[in-house]
């Protein structure tokens, strides 16, 4: 088996995919290190549904998700395969919610279109809705429904295709930093070496690289579908996806892949080890749910269907993480989750191909350095 590669990624989940794929499609010798079988449920990428949205808080992820809806339109003409279902987006919290304000005005700068509810407004557009009285909501109808195990496949088969090496199965047990211009990785299979280095490994990037531990939070998180009263009310089409940023921060799919309503709470699950969590729900966390639904979704309250569990990897900022290692200028450290990174994930693997490549992709910002993003969790006292 060949032993040396020009950029060598860990790390088979959604933003190591990417950067295979992409580094592929550049004509580069790309090899990609998965611990477990590509497309397995233990980390954050797999499930039927993520949301996609152009409407964003922070004005540095407003350029990245336009960028990412064209190329996530790409892969469905060039793959011909669908990715991406259109649903609309609704944004709520209380009219002085800061973060409705953010949105909107970043929507407004990119020259999206969206439209703005007070809460009679949004009872009478979406009678499903029971909102509170000083409710606002933000629509933006460009936002959608992705599939992330549809999307990991096929990227997975066309970077085969591409040219890639993909391993899975294959556990990194170190890596040797000593040769300034090859970096090396041993694995459970053999050890390989490269002019770069990527490592993109989510949940068991601390475990790779001890100096982001501090900087790097592991929860397990849940979500649930409920069979609605009336699933006709729920549908795709009828009912679009949202977002509710204050207390709790629930977010929510109309019916699909399930005939159910999915519902989850950003950030809301306890801190664990990748490797010794047992996957078990949060009853609690399922009953917060329920109540949500029932204040303000009481036609979508109906019996639990289906609870499924995954791992969030955020930093203290929230932020994406992509700089180098603090030993070599040749491995690139990512983490991309923060429980918003699929939704990016075709830029992603922009970054990490320019990056091999000796470039910086313009949306790569410093708001994504070890700096600024890396600040340890133990320095908020």
């Amino acid at each position: 088996m060949k032993t040396s590669y020009d950029t060598i990624i860990v790390g088979g989940g959604m933003a190591g995919i990417a950067g295979a794929h992409e580094l592929a499609r550049r004509g580069q010798q790309v090899l990609l290190l998965e611990q477990f079988e590509f497309g397995h449920e233990r980390g954050s990428s797999a499930g039927p549904s993520r949301i996609f949205r152009l409407s964003q808080t922070v004005r540095e992820y407003a350029p990245m998700a336009a960028r990412a809806l064209t190329l996530w339109k790409q892969f469905q003409t060039e793959y011909a395969t669908q990715l991406y279902w259109p649903a609309g987006l609704l944004d709520l919290g209380d009219a002085y919610t800061p973060m409705l304000a953010e949105i909107q005005t970043h929507l407004r700068e990119g020259g999206q279109d969206f439209e703005v509810f007070d809460a009679p407004a949004l009872a009478r557009r979406y009678p499903q809705w029971r909102p509170g009285d000083d409710w606002q909501a933000v629509y933006s109808p460009e936002a959608g429904i992705l599939n992330p195990s549809l999307t990991l496949e096929l990227l997975t088969a066309m970077a085969r295709v591409l040219g890639a090496t993909l391993l899975d199965r294959t556990p990194v047990l170190g890596v040797d930093l000593s040769d300034a211009a090859a970096p090396t990785v041993h694995t459970a299979h053999g050890s390989f070496s490269a002019g770069r280095l990527v490592v993109a490994a989510g949940a068991w990037l601390p475990g790779l690289v001890p100096e982001l531990a501090p900087s790097l939070r592991v929860t397990q998180e849940q979500v649930v579908f409920f069979r609605p009263t009336q699933p006709e009310a729920f549908a795709l089409g009828r009912f679009p996806l949202f977002i509710h940023h204050q207390m709790p921060e629930a977010y929510g799919f109309p019916l699909f892949h399930l005939p159910g309503v999915k519902i989850g709470l950003h950030t809301s699950g306890p801190q664990v080890d990748p490797d010794t969590r047992d996957g078990l729900p949060q009853p609690e966390l399922t009953e917060m749910m329920r109540a949500f639904l029932e204040d303000h979704l009481p036609g979508a309250a109906g019996p639990v269907m289906q609870v499924k569990t995954c791992l969030y990897t955020t930093t203290r900022s929230g932020d994406f993480i992509y700089d180098t290692h603090p030993d070599s200028a040749r491995v690139l450290l990512v983490s991309a989750c923060s429980g918003v990174g699929f939704k990016f994930l075709p830029v992603h693997g922009e970054i990490i191909a320019d990056w091999a490549a000796g470039q910086r992709h313009p949306l790569l910002t410093r708001r994504f350095g070890l700096a600024e993003a890396a600040l340890p969790f133990a320095s908020l006292g």
